[in-house]
């Protein structure tokens, strides 16, 4: 070991220079690097050249200790124990020995912040620990900042920062926490897994920044529903967890959205204590609302006036008894067309039945075609004894039979769709078509009969409701020209030529009036079928 050598000295307290071995030199208990990094370049610049920065030192008993120049020493050291010294130079590094630091850390960790800082800049825990040390000594933010020149603003962010925890500094030794943000986190603080939950993935401190704001957001709602809890409890109000169906499929409901079975509205504040009753708590992004609900409407008789689809056990109840009526009744209805075709095909399926059907087939091909459209080829068939592309080559019988087969089928195709329950754009024909059977001869069964008076009273409820509206509209317009103060007008219409002149009484004959020649076929019988060829019946 090669002892120190010392410059001369101008006082007992003053500074001097030092030459001193690195391997004698004694760490710093407060040292603010926690790691001193790679040391490789560091070492290879000492085995070049030396160190040329001396350290600061403190006289400690028969040592010193390192204020400033860790690395230098450690490198220096590692240089000497591999043999890579500089030839011609002392194995020993320069130091600047420090009395007057002697027994005074809060100095000394000042010399190591201003030191390093002016080096290879400390990160951001090592700063913010080396400031808390200072204030374990009693020193003041603003002091702080004055000894090391930073502001007061970077040095009360730094000490916040040691109080966040290993995940907070070490998001700011990575750069991914500012001490701006610092602030921002101090209030979760007491909250070891939401800062765990803040800092964890993020890649900038704008990361941080969206989920502070998320955090807190969810902070104030947890905040909001406590108040909102504390009130209820208060007024006596049950609190209700929100069900898995809420609000659309669920028994209980809004009171706001129920009313009585005479229409009337029901007031929440009035009813929110009693029992049936009860809250649940909505978040509001930011805010919580307490909702008050009847938790079963309809044993209160209650009406729903809110989009539901929640049907109680009697109304599922009744639906179930509905559709199996309603199956029953399709059941019913198939059963009977079984055998109303057979009574069609006998009583239209030969040339001598199906004059009887002629003119109303004929009708219905011209007013719509379309309807033709729906008959099954099999009941044509049987109707007509041929296939219909008979037609192709028949003469004006046989074509007219085929007719009435087409005109039969489609009509008991639009019977069976609308039997059904299935939508036909033709279900006005479904009335008269039975009739037309009945006339004939045809016995409906119990279901057929149940069923035409249930179309007949939808017939005659749509009948009505026609009557209602054009009363109302004829009200309306009355009221109109009453409100007006006039009444309308009559236009005179000049009648064109060849009509009656309402001043010519009734048996004379205008002298002016062309002859009308009288209407050759005034006495035909328009509904007559054609005469059956010979050897057509």
């Amino acid at each position: 070991m090669t002892a120190p050598t010392k410059a001369r000295s101008r006082g007992k307290k003053a500074p001097y220079l030092a030459q001193i071995d690195p391997r004698d030199l004694l760490a710093h208990p407060s040292n603010l690097r926690n790691q001193l990094g790679d040391l490789t370049e560091l070492r290879d610049s000492i085995a070049a050249s030396g160190v040329l920065q001396a350290l600061t030192v403190v006289p400690e008993d028969d040592g010193h200790r390192i204020v400033a120049g860790h690395r230098r020493a450690a490198a220096a050291a590692e240089a000497l124990e591999a043999g890579e010294w500089p030839d011609g130079l002392t194995q020993t590094v320069p130091c600047l020995v420090r009395p007057d630091l002697v027994g005074m850390a809060p100095a000394q960790i000042v010399a190591m912040l201003v030191e390093n800082d002016q080096r290879v800049d400390l990160t951001e825990s090592e700063r913010a620990f080396g400031y808390a040390q200072l204030e374990l000594f009693g020193l003041d933010v603003a002091e702080i900042a004055r000894r090391t020149g930073r502001a007061q603003k970077h040095v009360t962010s730094a000490l916040k920062l040691t109080k966040l925890g290993e995940a907070a500094t070490a998001a700011a030794d990575a750069g991914k926490l500012s001490l701006e943000d610092v602030a921002e986190l101090e209030e979760f603080e007491d909250d070891p897994k939401t800062m765990e939950k803040i800092l964890k993935d993020v890649g900038s401190s704008w990361g941080i920044k969206h989920k502070v704001q998320e955090e807190r957001r969810k902070r104030q709602v947890k905040e909001a529903i406590t108040a909102v809890t504390g009130e209820l409890e208060a007024a006596g109000v049950k609190i209700v967890k929100k069900p898995k169906e809420w609000p659309y499929n669920c028994q209980m409901a809004r009171v706001d959205q129920l009313e009585t079975a005479d229409g009337e509205k029901v007031d929440p504040a009035a009813v929110k204590a009693l029992d049936g009753y009860g809250a649940l708590i909505e978040e509001r992004y930011e805010k919580a609302e307490a909702i008050i609900v009847c938790l079963d409407p309809e044993a209160h008789g209650y009406k729903r006036t809110g989009h539901s689809y929640y049907k109680s056990a009697a109304e599922v109840a009744a639906k179930e008894a509905r559709e199996r009526a309603a199956e029953e009744r399709r059941a019913a209805l198939k059963a009977a067309s079984e055998i109303r075709r057979r009574f069609v095909v006998e009583k239209y399926g030969s040339a001598k039945g199906s004059k009887a059907l002629l003119v109303e087939a004929l009708r219905a091909a011209v007013v719509a075609p379309g309807f033709f459209d729906r008959s099954e080829a099999d009941l044509v068939q049987a109707l007509a004894g041929g296939d219909v592309r008979d037609g192709l080559t028949a003469g004006v019988d046989r074509l007219n039979r085929l007719l009435v087969a087409r005109f039969v089928a489609a009509e008991e195709a639009n019977l069976d769709t609308v039997a059904a329950g299935r939508w036909s754009n033709r279900e006005d024909m479904v009335l008269p078509w039975l009739a037309r059977l009945a006339a004939d001869g045809y016995e409906l069964s119990e279901a057929e009969v149940t069923w035409r008076d249930e179309l007949i009273a939808e017939e005659e409820e749509r009948r009505l409701a026609e009557e209602q509206e054009a009363a109302e509209r004829l009200a309306y317009e009355a009221e109109d020209d009453d409100e007006d103060g006039e009444e309308r007008s009559v236009v005179d219409v000049h009648l064109p030529e060849g009509d009656v002149d309402p001043d010519v009484p009734e048996g004379d004959v205008d002298p002016d009036a062309e002859a009308v020649e009288p209407d050759p076929c005034a006495g035909a019988d328009l509904d007559a079928g054609e005469p059956a060829a010979e050897g057509d019946e």
